[in-house]
């Protein structure tokens, strides 16, 4: 809850200042898969994919495994900015997922990190398991199989 309202008042004061806002959902997340991308020799970025005003960069790339296998936990993707490492193409759920990621990197920029580790850890806390019960990846696992919105009709 409190993360959520701190990004919001940090949207709002990004707002006010020109450039700024683009700059702080940037950093660090898309330098660090820059930074990845080289670390893996992946050639360049992937598909591109769009949800409404939110787009990621989906690198599906077999080299993408040097990261993802050194990771705390076993994953399957994983978000940095707004680019979404996976060793092979995903399916429509996984990408659904990684979008809510990618918002959340979007909404908080440098302090996604810090709020995602310290929601883990706040669950750890509470005896409950740190990846299924962290609220960034409830809220991921919520996008997963929602039917699409209804998009309104021009008339």
């Amino acid at each position: 809850m409190i993360f959520c309202w701190a990004g919001r008042v940090v949207d709002v004061w990004l707002g006010l200042v020109r450039g700024a806002r683009a700059a702080w959902r940037a950093l660090p997340g898309d330098l660090m898969a820059s930074l990845v991308m080289g670390a893996c020799g992946i050639p360049g970025p992937g598909r591109e994919v769009r949800e409404g005003a939110v787009s990621a960069v989906l690198v599906e790339h077999p080299r993408a495994a040097r990261y993802l296998d050194h990771q705390w936990m076993p994953v399957y993707a994983q978000t940095l900015g707004r680019y979404v490492f996976a060793r092979e193409p995903l399916p429509d759920h996984t990408v659904a997922h990684e979008m809510e990621h990618v918002r959340q990197w979007r909404r908080l920029g440098p302090l996604f990190l810090p709020a995602y580790l310290a929601s883990s850890g706040l669950a750890l806390l509470r005896g409950r398991h740190p990846y299924r019960a962290n609220r960034y990846e409830e809220a991921a696992r919520r996008c997963e199989f929602e039917p699409p919105k209804p998009r309104p009709v021009q008339s």
